[in-house]
């Protein structure tokens, strides 16, 4: 194998690895996020994102190391050309999963949404009923 067939060979082998470490980065965001009632720490989720944007910036490093070798059209090893049905397939799962997670945090992000509109209109009407400060100051409460 030449140094270019072996250089190709081995950003297509990292390509195929960060598509399974970016995948399971966001089923690990869809388990978190499944269930509405368990609670979020807000670091690990930073901490997940960080993540996946690492992933995708080296992605994209890779994809341009690559991209002369799948544009050209010249043919490649059976292990590179394997290596690139694996990440193409991986690839395609992990959008999928994204996908889900994103539903998932729109879900969670409706729901607090609602929640703090009851919660703030509960603030309203309670309010309604409070004696003024003033009068209880002065007191002037009945």
């Amino acid at each position: 194998m030449t140094s270019a067939g072996a250089s190709v060979l081995g950003a297509s082998r990292e390509e195929r690895a960060l598509y399974a470490e970016l995948l399971a980065v966001y089923r690990e965001l869809v388990a978190a996020l499944a269930d509405p009632a368990r609670p979020l720490d807000h670091g690990w989720l930073a901490g997940r994102h960080a993540a996946a944007e690492t992933l995708t910036a080296r992605l994209r490093a890779v994809a341009t190391e690559l991209a002369p070798h799948r544009l050209s059209g010249a043919p490649v090893a059976a292990e590179v050309a394997e290596l690139w049905r694996g990440s193409a397939a991986l690839a395609a799962e992990a959008a999928r999963v994204n996908a889900e997670a994103t539903a998932l945090a729109r879900a969670r992000q409706t729901a607090l949404l609602a929640r703090l509109a009851a919660l703030d209109a509960g603030r309203r009407a309670l309010a309604g009923y409070r004696p003024a400060a003033a009068a209880v100051r002065a007191g002037q409460v009945a």
